[in-house]
């Protein structure tokens, strides 16, 4: 029988795009070795140690159970969801392969799989199985309320339609180690990717369309440039014009487009974008796409690294993290946010 497992690409997504482009899975842990003769937990144990000796045994432990599942556990067939971070979404996948060590050394451990839906709002999924999907682990299954039988359903329909009302039967043991097969439900809960998604979600709420590119003007206007947000409306490929300087009259002039939908910018978005900014004599460009843009989108946007950048949803954050505190009231009153520390310990089950 299938089953389902939480596969991540990156704290940062740094790994989501190839993973998506390539058919992949890209779950990191690149410093260790080839896994393809370790053919159980304890085997892998022995690669984690060879790759990283400092770290406490606890946490070679916890790496190895779940790199173990991705070279040993996960069978063909089986379900994969993977949380974006670039993003406001999720990616949802098929399983087509065993475990493979890519040559490409930002990839590393891979299996190959067929994407199913690649760009499904979190929305989609219902509270309890999005809370699976903020385990903090980089590899683990999610097999708690009927989650195999629900994705299965969004594949198919675009919606979870929750858990049955009927009593559920016991599940019989797993033909694996018990110990070694991590559940979501029974993993720590990422903090901080949770509060992420909650913010998301009230930015998506708060500022839709428009009132998108009025928070942008705003942040840019906390990093101390004079911004003029284009009205409603035809914007010309242009909702920001800003630049640095007394009356906006310096020499770093940004040119911004702002996508609030859901779909991905596409090739046409930056080149309209590169029209705008010749238009308004600006020497950079800003692309702002909370929901990413297409490969083709990215092949450009690479080609002009010098005059172009790209905000995703997690640089969109950071940026309304790092100038809260200068942003208007009645702005901070739309989105009431407050900081903590908490301590992290790496035993946790993040990737190496």
């Amino acid at each position: 029988m299938a089953r389902l497992w939480l596969v991540r690409a990156g704290k940062n997504g740094e790994r989501e795009t190839a993973a998506i482009s390539q058919s992949v899975l890209a779950p990191g842990f690149i410093e260790v070795a080839d896994l393809t003769p370790a053919k159980d937990r304890d085997a892998v144990l022995v690669k984690i140690t060879e790759a990283l000796p400092s770290e406490g045994l606890n946490t070679r432990k916890n790496f190895a159970a779940q790199l173990n599942q991705f070279r040993n556990t996960i069978a063909i067939g089986d379900l994969v969801v993977m949380p974006r971070k670039l993003t406001p979404g999720v990616a949802i996948g098929r399983v087509t392969g065993p475990y493979a060590y890519s040559d490409d050394p930002a990839l590393r451990h891979v299996r190959s799989i067929e994407w199913k839906r690649v760009d499904l709002p979190r929305t989609a999924i219902k509270q309890d199985l999005r809370f699976s999907l903020g385990a903090f682990m980089t590899i683990c299954e999610i097999s708690r309320n009927e989650a195999l039988k629900r994705i299965q359903a969004v594949i198919e329909t675009g919606k979870d339609p929750g858990p049955s009302l009927a009593i559920p039967k016991p599940s019989k043991p797993s033909p694996v180690a018990t110990d070694e097969v991590e559940d979501a439900e029974d993993a720590p809960t990422d903090i901080e990717d949770l509060a992420n998604q909650q913010l998301i979600a009230l930015i998506k709420s708060e500022f839709a369309g428009h009132a998108l590119a009025q928070l942008v003007g705003e942040i840019l206007e906390a990093d101390g440039y004079s911004v003029r947000v284009s009205p409603p409306g035809p914007d010309n490929s242009r909702d920001i014009l800003a630049a640095d300087g007394a009356l906006g009259f310096g020499e770093r002039r940004i040119c911004v487009q702002v996508k609030s939908g859901d779909k991905p910018a596409d090739n046409a978005v930056v080149l309209s974008l590169q029209g705008a900014m010749t238009n308004a004599k600006a020497a950079t460009g800003l692309l702002v796409s909370l929901s990413g843009v297409t490969p083709p989108a990215q092949k450009i946007l690479d080609d002009n690294f010098f005059t172009l950048r790209l905000w995703q949803m997690p640089d969109l954050l950071n940026a309304l993290f790092r100038t809260y505190h200068r942003l208007p009231d009645e702005t901070r009153a739309r989105l009431p946010l407050k900081q903590i520390w908490i301590p992290v310990g790496r035993d946790e089950g993040g990737e190496a």
